[in-house]
C-alpha cells in the first residue's frame, strides 16, 4: 500500500491535458502479471473529480472518480477509453507510478497496487495518511 497526500487546492484550475506531476512513487514487483490500482479519494463534485495516472513510461489514464465529498475507494479507470478498472502488465523489477494534475479540488489519500484482480475494496478506512 501505497500512502501519501497529493492533491491540487482548488482554484488552481482544471488542465485537460496531463499537468505536473505531483507524487511519484516506485514499487518492487517480485511476481509478474496483471495488476489494478485503487485509491482512497474524496472529490468534491463534477468539476473535481480526476486525476491523471501513469505507470511507468506508459499511457497517461483520465481517472475520473464517482464525485463525494467522503472518502471512499475507487478503481483506476480510464474516462476516454471506458477501460474500468485499467489493467498494467507489470514485469518483475521496478516500476514507476505518477499521480498528475487534472482538475483541482480532488483528493488522493491512499493507493493499493494489487494482482488479486477479484478484490472489491480495501475495508480498512483509516485517518488521513493512515492506514
Amino acid at each position: 500500500e501505497l500512502s501519501f497526500p497529493p492533491g491540487a487546492p482548488n482554484g488552481r484550475g482544471n488542465l485537460y491535458k496531463p499537468g505536473p506531476v505531483m507524487a511519484t512513487y516506485t514499487v518492487a514487483i517480485s511476481q509478474p502479471g496483471v495488476y489494478i490500482l485503487l485509491g482512497r479519494v474524496s472529490a468534491p463534485g463534477g468539476k473535481d473529480n480526476s486525476f491523471f495516472i501513469q505507470v511507468d513510461d506508459g499511457a497517461d489514464h483520465w481517472w475520473e472518480i464517482e464525485p463525494g465529498k467522503k472518502w471512499h475507494w475507487d478503481k483506476v479507470n480510464d474516462f476516454k477509453t471506458k477501460l474500468d478498472p485499467v489493467m498494467f502488465y507489470l514485469a518483475s523489477g521496478t516500476h514507476t507510478i505518477k499521480v498528475k494534475v487534472r482538475e483541482d479540488g480532488t483528493k488522493l489519500d491512499k493507493m493499493l497496487l494489487t494482482n488479486d484482480l477479484t478484490s472489491i475494496v480495501p475495508r480498512q478506512k483509516g485517518s488521513i495518511g493512515q492506514n
